[in-house]
């Protein structure tokens, strides 16, 4: 089994990369407190998983509005 650089500077300064790469966008500025749930929305864009995302959504808002 290959040996893999877990916790190492590498590892932390990838972390960091990607973050910056996918915050910082041209013309694209942030309120500090959106600023992790825009990284979680990009991420699942990123995973192919947006529409699954959305789906799960509109079936809590239905179930919402059927108890209300």
């Amino acid at each position: 089994m290959e040996e893999l650089p877990i916790g190492s500077g590498e590892i932390e300064s990838g972390h960091r990369h990607v973050v910056q790469k996918r915050m910082k966008r041209a013309g694209s500025w942030w309120k500090e407190e959106n600023a992790e749930k825009m990284l979680q929305l990009m991420t699942l864009r990123a995973n192919k998983k947006w529409g699954h995302y959305w789906m799960s959504q509109k079936t809590k808002s239905s179930y919402v509005e059927e108890a209300a």
